[in-house]
């Protein structure tokens, strides 16, 4: 047991509690996580990576199509996941429900899908912001794409300073 100094405030011991894998979590799940995110991959890597190339201007151009097929996807998905959740669909006030509403694979995949389309929606954005403006911008977007509201409000701070400073 760790000794503490009467002024330094006691320590917790460590959750050593492993994440529970969703339950029924069955090959295809596993396929169609794979499928869903090399859907959205190509598009990241391009407006990283080349964000100025010809190739990559095209490739976002086209990707409202991508989004109309990953919405369609998230509304069968959502739609199958509430269907076999025990209980019906989740009360959206109580967040115990809507967490155990999760835990149907088709509902996780649904969830996932819809960070797949809004990332992908806030990271394009952020790509004709900043490549109108002229500048760089492939930390936000490796943010949006890996942590989301992270990267779009690292590219609104950026973008704030560039404001001030033309």
């Amino acid at each position: 047991m760790e000794q503490t100094s009467p002024t330094s405030p006691p320590t917790r011991p460590k959750d050593t509690t492993p994440i529970t894998p969703v339950p029924n979590f069955r090959p295809w799940h596993r396929q169609a996580w794979q499928i869903l995110n090399s859907t959205t991959a190509p598009v990241w890597l391009a407006m990283i990576l080349f964000p100025r190339s010809r190739f990559t201007a095209t490739l976002v151009r086209r990707i409202d199509a991508v989004l109309a097929g990953l919405g369609l996807t998230y509304v069968g998905l959502l739609a199958t996941g509430m269907a076999k959740a025990k209980g019906g669909p989740p009360d959206l006030s109580d967040p115990a429900s809507v967490a155990a509403g999760l835990t149907q694979p088709e509902a996780f995949l649904g969830a996932w899908t819809h960070y797949l389309a809004f990332d992908l929606l806030a990271g394009r954005w952020v790509w004709e912001q900043s490549l109108a403006a002229g500048r760089n911008a492939r930390l936000p977007l490796l943010l949006t794409w890996w942590l989301g509201p992270a990267g779009v409000g690292l590219h609104l701070l950026r973008r704030r300073r560039w404001d001030h400073a033309g």
